[in-house]
């Protein structure tokens, strides 16, 4: 009995041995899926192998706008502290300084930086790029977070611009989810630090799209040098890092050309751009070679800390992204070489800004700046839209109340898309969210589609029937009787930026291509005829009262740039400053383009209220010096038998939407009026005295916005509300002054 029993334990045991053989083997088989998910980072971007706690279920480490690939290098939590302030530094300018702050472009370099480890980890270890691979791996972190933004403050801003604003709205989806946006704000003339006319709630995936296209050129570029020789080299990080310090001088050598002849372009420009990212990625490579000291490497954290910080303080007039660029992005890189090689056993020696970096709260929160990049500035433009639609800022409280708001979101929108990612039983989810980006650009694609039809039905029913018979001197008197007694709009009268012509809101041509020009061609009339309207964004805004008072006797042809009046000279270039050439050649294009054509008339038209207050450092001749640039043109057209007509566009005044807000909160309506400052009146007369001079027809326009002896400027006229923004005549005003642009626009045509 005994011997049996002795014999048979050896077989429970070796029983006991095999099961737990078996389940060893079983978490053997399934430890390379977790190792990948531990190495590629899960979907959502809860994970980037750089900083995983795969050990621990308590931490939250996640992908940023400043990583776009994972890499297996040791854990960098200072990274992840770095991401944290870069992304605090983003929001809080947009949030209560209205400037850049230097955090993007420290996300573009620390994004550089995590892509060059990660690309040429995978040669080290297999020799090759897994191209697709790669690009479905990012797409699986980056997309879904993004997607869900996309969707809800589409949604939203849908919802709360109505049919007017639809194609806007599409627009900027479908340019933010294929990664596209930068390209758009760029060739639309958008000037980031002013936001351009409206502040469109997916402006900001600009820096997406510059990041996303670069990282797609990189892994390609990756792919190349593996297969050409980067496998069989014998210091392969060195050879790709040579590359991408090549790409970086290029891209920065292109930044300064670009600058000098486009800055608002250059702003959004990849190539651009590219730069910052190839110089992070350079930095990965070569600079942490090189061995150094405990001391200095807390000294270059601590210069590179207070880089990173004091970026937004600088002057918004040095063009970005040129030599200021360097001063964030070096800050970063700094910060990132002191930092190289700090694994958890040796943090003291890396300094205070390091050990600072590592804390945990800036750690969490570095998990969640992708997220908080993205949804910052929707909250904060509903925020606005609900406190201060009058365009000021929403205070400290206020900006608080974004930040913590956009925190929760992030947090929440990581949780649960790593959640419906997550391993259920012996099988993972299929991981669909990474699809939801191109499912959001399809289904936009096929709205933008049907967006024509609904804003033209929403604006002919939100028009107004223009007053017969209101010419020139009916009309002053009706703005004269408005300055007298301020009111507000009409209840059905349509509001600020959907209240903007259609030519502008839905045919889009505010800045027309003089290679399709046809595409702004609007075909009125039975005949050939046609009259041209050229300028800057004012010039579209006078589209609706032309095509009015035209009233189908000659086809309209827009054929204006947006930021650039019809004029040149010193006065033009201390204003658009790098955009003088651009603004040249496309003056010059449509000088070409009417020898020609020869269009019956030519309507030229700008907002160039380069005098007064904010302006006290402009010469005293503003006037004089746009009109002798205008007739520099104008006169090559009267060569041809062209006529001209001058129409100045509206004086600015305060946002309308003050107007409207002192009404709701039962004040005075003193909002509802602007003063017409004295270097305005005198400005808009000297011009117009010296265009008559030269021979272009002038039809006196201030009168028709406004009370000239009383200096003062309604803001709404018979109900109507005349500007959309500080400086833009809207599509209802337009029409009201239809019959006093006849007035002054039939006798050149001999009708």
């Amino acid at each position: 009995m005994r011997a049996g029993q002795a014999r048979a334990r050896p077989r429970r045991r070796s029983s006991r041995r095999a099961r737990a053989g078996r389940r060893a083997s079983a978490r053997r088989r399934r430890l390379p899926r977790r190792s990948r998910a531990c190495r590629d980072g899960t979907p959502g971007g809860r994970d980037d192998g750089l900083v995983a706690w795969c050990g621990s279920r308590r931490a939250a480490v996640g992908t940023t706008a400043g990583s776009m690939a994972a890499t297996q290098t040791p854990r960098r939590l200072d990274i992840q502290g770095l991401r944290a302030v870069a992304s605090l530094l983003v929001a809080s300018h947009h949030i209560w300084f209205g400037t850049v702050s230097g955090g993007v472009d420290v996300l573009f370099a620390v994004g550089g930086y995590l892509l060059a480890l990660s690309l040429i980890g995978e040669i080290e270890r297999t020799g090759a790029v897994d191209v697709p691979r790669t690009l479905w791996r990012i797409a699986q972190r980056l997309f879904p977070m993004a997607a869900l933004v996309l969707v809800v403050a589409g949604a939203v801003a849908l919802v709360a611009s109505g049919p007017l604003a639809f194609g806007r709205v599409l627009s900027d989806v479908f340019a933010s989810a294929t990664y596209w946006e930068n390209w758009r704000l760029a060739a639309d003339g958008t000037d980031y630090v002013a936001a351009g006319h409206d502040k469109s709630p997916f402006q900001h995936f600009w820096a997406m799209g510059v990041q996303g296209q670069f990282t797609a050129l990189a892994v390609l570029a990756a792919a190349g040098f593996a297969l050409v020789g980067g496998r069989r080299m014998r210091d392969a990080r060195l050879g790709f890092g040579l590359l991408l310090a090549a790409v970086a001088a290029a891209s920065f050598g292109y930044a300064l050309l670009r600058l000098s002849i486009d800055p608002v372009g250059a702003y959004y420009d990849t190539f651009a751009r590219s730069w910052e990212l190839a110089l992070g990625g350079a930095a990965a490579l070569l600079l942490t070679r090189i061995p150094l000291p405990g001391r200095l490497r807390a000294a270059l954290a601590a210069v590179g800390i207070a880089l990173v910080l004091t970026a937004g303080r600088l002057p918004v007039e040095w063009l970005q992204p040129g030599w200021v660029t360097l001063w964030p992005v070096a800050g970063a890189l700094l910060v990132l070489v002191a930092g190289a090689g700090a694994g958890a056993g040796a943090q003291a020696a890396r300094g205070p800004v390091t050990r600072v970096l590592q804390a945990r709260p800036l750690v969490w929160l570095g998990g969640l700046s992708y997220g908080l990049y993205l949804w910052h500035w929707p909250v904060l433009l509903g925020l606005i839209a609900l406190v201060a639609p009058e365009g000021g800022g929403v205070g400290p409280l206020g900006g608080m109340l974004v930040l913590v708001v956009s925190v929760l979101l992030a947090w929440g929108s990581e949780r649960a898309i790593a959640w419906l990612h997550a391993p259920r039983g012996a099988r993972r989810r299929l991981p669909v969210l990474a699809l939801a980006m191109p499912v959001v650009a399809a289904v936009t694609a096929v709205a933008l589609a049907a967006a024509p039809a609904v804003q033209r039905d929403a604006i002919e029913r939100a028009a107004p029937t223009a007053p017969a018979e209101l010419g020139g001197a009916a009309l002053a008197a009706r703005v004269a009787a408005a300055a007298a007694s301020p009111s507000v709009p009409d209840a059905e009268a349509v509001v600020g930026a959907d209240g903007r012509v259609a030519e502008w809101l839905v045919d889009d041509c505010l800045t027309v291509d003089l290679a399709a020009p046809e595409r702004c061609r609007f075909d009125d009339a039975p005949g050939d005829d046609e009259v041209w309207i050229v300028g800057d964004s004012q010039a579209v805004t006078w589209a609706t009262a032309v095509r009015g008072a035209l009233d189908g006797r000659a086809d309209v042809q827009l054929l204006g740039r947006s930021m650039c009046p019809f004029s040149t000279g010193p006065v033009v270039e201390a204003q658009v400053r790098g955009l003088l050439a651009q603004c040249d050649a496309h003056a010059q294009g449509v000088l070409a383009l009417a020898a020609e054509r020869r269009p019956a008339a030519v309507v030229i038209s700008y907002g160039a209220w380069w005098v007064g207050e904010g302006y006290e450092r402009r010469v005293a001749d503003t006037g004089e010096q746009l009109a002798a640039g205008t007739l520099a043109y104008a006169e090559r057209l009267h060569a041809l038998g062209i006529p001209t007509l001058y129409l100045d566009g509206p004086p600015p005044v305060p946002e309308p939407a003050a107007c409207l807000q002192a009404h709701a909160d039962g004040g005075a309506l003193d909002a509802c009026a602007s003063p017409l400052q004295p270097e305005q009146r005198q400005r808009h007369e000297a011009l117009e005295a010296a265009l008559a001079a030269g021979g272009v027809s002038v039809a006196g326009t201030l009168e028709w916005f406004c009370a000239v002896e009383a200096a003062t400027c309604p803001l709404v006229v018979d109900g109507v509300p005349t500007w959309t923004d500080a400086t833009h005549m809207g599509a209802a005003a337009s029409s009201l002054r239809q019959d006093a642009v006849a007035e002054a626009l039939l006798p050149l045509l001999g009708r």
